[in-house]
């Protein structure tokens, strides 16, 4: 079990905030369901590694990520977050991309390469806006590229859930909402991963700002809920 060290009141001493952009291909072209036969794979891993201590973003991880399933965006996904075709051309494979998102963390003595039950002195979590990122996505993504799902990605905190259930009368609706109501400008563009991540981590800097606990809204052991 890890050691939390920090000073300032917080369950953890680290909080990766992250937000996938991922492209989308329907099996039903135009439905507003999804099905099961959809294929789903993540183009942008970004993530913020925020210290609680010193209530800053220390680290930044940035990938593009190239398709292997269906490697064509198609104009909606390229519409909505203006990632092009050239850009995932020219980036890694998931399965490269994951290796380096380990080593990022390990970097960080999050995690152990060789161990992942090896206890750690630095403890951390996950920080979204949603669920869908790491209860969906991130499993998905993990079993079709031949991965198995580490325990180290089963507990995260879903900020607007967490918002939600300090000021119960508030219905968020999502990251631009949860801004606003925080009185927090969104910079950057809506749906560009990296973008949307340094806002998520703002609001969690908010959090840490304003003695407000970034704890567990989610302990999910089921991939594909």
């Amino acid at each position: 079990m890890s050691v939390t060290t920090n000073t300032v009141g917080q369950p953890f001493d680290y909080y990766c905030v992250l937000d996938f952009e991922a492209v989308c291909h329907q099996a039903n072209p135009g439905s507003k369901r999804r099905s099961p036969d959809d294929v789903w794979e993540i183009i942008e891993f970004p993530i913020c590694l925020l210290e609680a201590q010193t209530n800053t973003v220390i680290d930044i991880y940035h990938s593009y990520v190239r398709p292997t399933i269906k490697p064509r965006l198609n104009d909606i996904c390229i519409q909505i977050t203006g990632i092009t075709q050239d850009m995932v051309d020219q980036s890694p494979t998931f399965d490269h991309v994951w290796r380096d998102v380990q080593k990022f963390l390990s970097k960080h003595s999050l995690i152990c390469l060789e161990d992942e039950n090896k206890p750690m002195l630095r403890s951390f979590t996950w920080i979204t806006c949603g669920n869908w990122d790491l209860r969906t996505m991130l499993p998905l993504q993990l079993q079709q590229s031949g991965f198995d799902r580490p325990k180290f990605i089963n507990n995260f905190i879903n900020i607007k859930d967490l918002y939600m259930e300090y000021n119960p009368s508030n219905r968020i609706n999502g990251m631009k909402d949860l801004l606003k109501r925080l009185h927090l400008t969104l910079d950057g563009k809506h749906h560009s991963g990296i973008d949307d991540t340094k806002n998520i981590a703002k609001i969690a800097q908010w959090f840490i700002e304003n003695n407000q606990i970034l704890k567990l809204t989610t302990n999910d052991t089921h991939p594909l809920d």
